[in-house]
């Protein structure tokens, strides 16, 4: 391998890519192009894949939902990912001091310091932004003996000699500060600094130790991913081809675009044979898991197809869900054509989006009828109420209606006996007998002299053969039985309506029973065979 002590190494210059990022523009800008050129990038790396990573339709769709993760880069280096590239350090440490830990710790760094050393600092990192290298240089070495253990001001002097003066033995050394004054402060920038430690001891052949580097900087921060794939690379320039490709694996489960930068590095051409091994178990395990996920998501939509092809006569099926349900088969068919390309891009892209969004919609439709079911039930529930208290009301004006009746026919009688037999006197009377009449309107008397009448009429033989008196009985005998009819034949009528209604309203009640009963039944039925909440 050759030595790259004095000179930048082929991975340390800026690629094609990146050529046109520069110190100087503004960190938006620096952004935008960063993002365009990465998405460049990767999709130059994509067109190259090979037949395991992507398959040849996969590559003509482009990166799409790859790029998926990649949308905060501005963030630094472990948001960069598989786009990160040594030649941009400089523009990423612009953005590493943008975070907010950064700010945090630069507070507490710079509260103690007088104004002229707070000056100088911020002269210095004008002066680095601005890509004004020789004043950065100037700038920060006085900061550094203001404020020495600022591990900033190490790591920016590192990153001036490293990449500017080509000076890798001083560039050594201000990293080696960084990481000694970064320790008490931040994990994560301790774990920074001791990544370009190892750069640039695997730059000057000692490869043993920037993998001792880079295996430090991923004990100190676990989930620093660029820290596992520069290990990894280490690893098998080191021939470790087993920690290699197990790091390797990692950093690919976490962003399988990490796939094509390996497959481009030609720091895994010695274990080129174990990585595409791994490529494959990966495309393979994959490629089970997506199998797996098409045959439940398939599965599922036969049971719903046939759910709604049953139950399309009831209500609360409508002619959208069958709609939806068949958007669902075009997305099945399409997943299984990507099944069939056989490329763990294809299959990594059904397991963690297509599957995912397709199940999404099954368990919607799943609600939706398991919503419409239940409003349903509540609904004839509610019905079903609505009758009952509809009878309890009617039973109430029943009775009352009935009390309203025994009132009416008693106010007939009694009308009745002062009416009728006066009203008899007057048209049969003679005379002075008329005046009789006025007696049947006093009350009390007018019952007395009736009843009297009667019982003259029927019991005393000196009455018994006496037309008037018999007429006047007869009269007010007749009317009484009138009116006891006329009670008893609205009764009848009274009972009899409401027979009706009560009859009519519990056939009603027994058909909301039966139906909410065929929809309790079609739930249970339901959610034990689309039981979504317990199996995802």
């Amino acid at each position: 391998m050759n030595l790259y002590l004095n000179e930048l190494a082929p991975w340390e210059r800026k690629s094609e890519y990146y050529h046109s990022i520069q110190l100087g523009r503004d960190l938006n800008e620096q952004t935008k192009a960063i993002k365009s050129q990465s998405k460049a990038m990767i999709e130059s790396q994509l067109s190259t894949a090979n037949d395991i990573i992507a398959s040849q339709d996969r590559i003509h769709e482009g990166i799409g939902l790859l790029y998926t993760g990649l949308e905060n880069i501005e963030l630094g280096i472990e948001n960069l990912k598989s786009t990160f590239e040594w030649g941009i350090s400089e523009i990423v440490w612009q953005f590493e001091q943008n975070r907010t830990e950064m700010k945090n710790i630069l507070n507490v760094l710079m509260e103690p310091l007088n104004y002229q050393a707070k000056e100088r600092r911020k002269r210095a990192e004008e002066a680095f932004s601005n890509g004004w290298i020789e004043d950065a240089e100037f700038e920060f070495k006085e900061s550094e003996k203001l404020n020495r253990y600022d591990f900033s001001i190490h790591i920016s002097l590192g990153l001036i000699y490293l990449f500017h003066k080509i000076n890798k033995k001083e560039a050594l050394r201000y990293f080696e500060n960084a990481i000694k004054y970064a320790r008490p402060k931040s994990n994560y920038y301790t774990s920074f600094a001791l990544l370009y430690k190892a750069l640039i001891k695997f730059d000057i052949g000692d490869t043993i130790e920037a993998e001792k580097c880079s295996e430090e900087a991923i004990k100190i921060s676990p989930d620093f991913t660029e820290a596992y794939y520069q290990n990894a690379q280490y690893n098998a320039q080191l021939h470790n081809y087993e920690k290699s490709i197990l790091y390797l694996k990692h950093v690919i489960t976490i962003q399988p675009l990490y796939c094509l930068k390996a497959n481009n590095d030609p720091l895994f051409d010695s274990i080129r044979m174990y990585v595409n091994y791994m490529f494959n178990n990966h495309r393979i395990s994959e490629g089970n898991k997506a199998k797996e996920k098409y045959g439940e998501l398939l599965t599922i939509y036969k049971k719903l197809y046939s759910f709604l092809n049953e139950y399309k006569v009831k209500d609360f099926i409508n002619d959208q869900l069958f709609e939806n349900l068949k958007l669902q088969s075009k997305e099945l068919k399409d997943m299984q054509k990507r099944i069939e390309r056989n490329s763990y891009f294809d299959s990594y892209e059904i397991n963690h989006t297509y599957a995912p969004l397709l199940q999404d919609k099954q368990r919607n439709i799943c609600t939706t009828i398991e919503k419409d079911i239940l409003r349903l039930i509540e609904q004839h529930k509610k019905g079903h109420a609505v009758i009952v208290d509809n009878i309890n009301s009617q039973k109430e004006n029943h009775y009352s209606n009935l009390s309203s009746l025994i009132d009416d026919s008693f106010t007939h009688l009694y009308w009745g006996s002062f009416i009728v037999p006066a009203i008899m006197i007057l048209i049969i009377g003679e005379g002075s007998d008329k005046l009789l009449a006025l007696l049947f309107l006093v009350p009390y008397l007018s019952q007395l002299l009736s009843i009297g009448l009667v019982w003259l009429s029927f019991f005393d033989s000196r009455y018994i053969n006496d037309g008037e008196v018999r007429i006047m009985a007869w009269s007010i005998l007749i009317y009484l039985f009138l009116s006891i009819c006329y009670y008893l034949f609205n009764r009848a009528q009274k009972k009899s309506h409401f027979s009706k209604f009560v009859f009519t309203q519990k056939k009603k009640i027994i058909a909301v029973e039966n139906y909410e009963n065929v929809l309790t039944l079609i739930l249970k039925d339901f959610k034990n065979e689309f039981n979504f909440s317990s199996k995802n």
